[in-house]
């Protein structure tokens, strides 16, 4: 899926979330910037599906990847600040 596609059905999501009356469209919008922002980190992460995690400190985030790592070695993990 492309960029212009994830964001068309970004914005059809959050047209008919607007017209249920659910979600936050500030937090949605936010989460899509933040996924697209590792997306585009690198070129390989183009066909995947992301996943953003937040931890309450280094060791902690640095754990979880060694954990990660060990059980899917393949897995890629991009770390970036706003």
């Amino acid at each position: 899926m492309t960029l212009r596609e994830r964001c068309k059905q970004f914005l059809q999501t959050a047209q008919q979330d607007a017209m249920l009356r659910q979600g936050s469209p500030v937090d949605d919008l936010m989460a899509f910037v933040i996924t697209e922002m590792g997306r585009a980190a690198d070129e390989k992460l183009e066909p995947t599906v992301p996943l953003a995690l937040y931890f309450g400190n280094e060791a902690d985030r640095d754990e979880f990847v060694a954990l990660m790592h060990e059980a899917k070695p393949g897995w890629i993990t991009k770390r970036w600040s706003r």
